[in-house]
């Protein structure tokens, strides 16, 4: 099989070259990621905060039909 380098090696420098762009692109990534999440924990905090200062919900329970007044007849 061939290469398809016409190179046959690759010096250390070169490859410590590559290793650092794209530890560098990674660190980018990994920082647009931590803040999205720490944008997310914010948004469910402040939420949190104002459905614990909502008014309670009244809810109307339906009861069942009050039973027919027997009839004098």
């Amino acid at each position: 099989m061939k290469r398809m380098s016409p190179r046959t090696s690759i010096s250390a420098k070169e490859v410590l070259q590559r290793i650092d762009r794209v530890a560098g692109d990674l660190n980018i990534l990994l920082m647009v990621i931590a803040i999205g999440l720490a944008t997310l924990d914010l948004t469910f905090l402040v939420t949190q905060k104002v459905v614990d200062r909502l008014p309670p919900i009244t809810r109307l329970a339906q009861e069942a039909a009050p039973p027919s007044a027997p009839s004098g007849r």
